[in-house]
């Protein structure tokens, strides 16, 4: 069996000995509110996570989503407090502040030649650093920014008990599956993470590859954050705080390597159930936060040792296959 197909079994009896775990502890569980709440939760790490797919399926990694949201939700709570432009502005302006943050990252990576992880992490503290900065101020005190506006804070509802951000996440779900699968975009992006020497060779553009996955992440942070900040009704200078710890468990779970090179969006979403899944029984069940990061960060270890003790057997495995019948 391949092992993206094994992965995503693996995670879907994870997800399931989970619900069955959790549903057998609390009769709360599996009420139709708490269901669609996880729905809910899952869809604003999945759309994250569907950009974030593509980063590391080139190999690569991206430490600052979470202050990446925090940037975006002060950059449009200024907007709303300060200026009177339209909503419909206020948005691009938050989109295309995710997208050039995606973009500044992508550069640093490309044409300077940083490593990934030091990179993002950089730039996970700039972003941060940035919200701070910029964050209103009473008497000389952050507070959190209200966003009231009735054109605004619709989006955080929802039609007949049904999120609009749970539409907006199966849209780019699906959207972000076919551009995998079925675009040359997509084919680059696992031919980069697969072997990058053959992809070069093979004549793909690797800078402008990886630059476009960054650009992606940041073009999904910023509907994510569009999404949570209407919810809320307010922005602070703590949010998407731990995000990115989230969104890369989800990704990794849902059969992503980190080597690059294997995963889907589909992976992710199952990732990203189970870890939604997991944060919701955690939270119902009042475990404390040092033993919530424990758990995350077990399964995590867990899950990547299994990934490279599969792939040891199956190269090997394909050794004595070969062997055999060339001695034959």
């Amino acid at each position: 069996m391949k092992q993206s197909i094994m992965r995503k079994l693996i995670s879907l009896g994870m997800l399931l000995g989970l619900v069955i775990a959790f549903a057998g502890s609390s009769r709360y569980f599996l009420t139709s509110g708490n269901i669609i709440s996880i729905f809910r939760d899952v869809s604003i790490v999945g759309i994250i996570g569907v950009g974030l797919t593509f980063v590391i399926l080139t190999g690569g990694i991206d430490l600052s989503t979470g202050s990446m949201m925090g940037l975006v939700g002060m950059v449009m709570a200024n907007i709303y407090q300060y200026t009177l432009l339209p909503i419909p502005l206020m948005l691009l302006a938050g989109i295309a502040v995710g997208i050039i943050a995606g973009l500044f990252n992508g550069l640093i990576v490309t044409r300077l030649h940083v490593p990934e992880f030091i990179a993002t992490l950089s730039t996970m503290g700039i972003f941060r650093a940035l919200t701070y900065i910029i964050a209103i101020k009473k008497n000389g005190l952050i507070t959190s920014q209200p966003l009231k506006a009735v054109d605004f804070v619709w989006l955080g509802g929802g039609v007949g008990g049904f999120y609009y951000v749970i539409i907006v996440f199966i849209l780019m779900a699906v959207a972000g599956q076919i551009i995998l699968k079925y675009t040359s975009f997509g084919t680059n992006l696992y031919a980069v993470g697969s072997n990058v020497k053959a992809a070069k060779l093979s004549g793909i553009n690797i800078e402008k590859t990886r630059l476009l996955a960054y650009a992606a992440v940041g073009f999904c942070v910023s509907v994510a954050t569009i999404f949570q900040t209407a919810r809320m009704q307010n922005t602070t200078v703590l949010i998407g705080t731990g995000m990115e710890f989230n969104v890369i468990a989800a990704v990794v779970v849902g059969g992503c390597a980190l080597s690059g090179g294997r995963g889907d969006v589909t992976g992710t979403l199952i990732g990203a159930l189970f870890m939604a899944t997991l944060n919701n029984g955690i939270y119902k069940f009042q475990i404390s936060t040092s033993y919530q990061l424990i758990i995350k960060g077990t399964i995590i270890i867990c899950v990547v040792i299994f990934d490279s003790w599969y792939s040891k057997r199956m190269a090997r495995i394909t050794k004595e296959q070969k062997r055999s019948e060339a001695s034959v």
